[in-house]
């Protein structure tokens, strides 16, 4: 995961997550999921110490995204979008900086690629990058991440 500030430095963090999709029409994925993102706030420091706020970035996300064919029987490619719902946790309340949590709405874009494992097709492996968009009060938050992503299909 990376975020670009208001000053336009990266922060990176790592992001777990779970997801769920259900094949509407053959091109047609509905998604849900909740993703993760641990630690993700930089340590602040000033003369009279620093601080770490202990933070967490949760992402429920609910959208859509259309799934082409097998490319060559191989790799199956997607595109989609949606809506996405962001909560700033702070763990660490003791904060001289005025750091605090808060919640926002947004949407999200996604693409992805994936292949199959086995000759069945139950077993895929793949990668997923999402452009994450939220509006918290006095804020934009803007992130970029990439997934990798293990699946089973029935």
């Amino acid at each position: 995961m990376t975020r670009v500030g208001e000053d336009y430095n990266p922060q990176s963090a790592p992001v777990v997550g779970v997801s769920y999709g259900y094949r509407a029409l053959k091109f047609l994925e509905l998604d849900a999921g909740l993703h993760v993102a641990l630690q993700p706030g930089q340590e602040l420091c000033s003369r009279f110490g620093c601080y770490d706020p202990n933070d967490r970035y949760f992402w429920i996300m609910v959208g859509a995204r259309l799934v082409a064919p097998l490319v060559a029987g191989r790799v199956e490619l997607s595109l989609g979008g949606g809506g996405l719902v962001q909560q700033y946790s702070v763990s660490n309340r003791d904060s001289p900086f005025g750091v605090s949590s808060q919640g926002a709405f947004g949407g999200y874009f996604t693409a992805g690629a994936a292949a199959p494992l086995d000759r069945r097709h139950h077993f895929w492996i793949g990668v997923t990058p999402r452009v994450l968009l939220a509006n918290p009060e006095f804020g934009r938050d803007r992130w970029f991440t990439i997934t990798g992503d293990v699946s089973y299909r029935f």
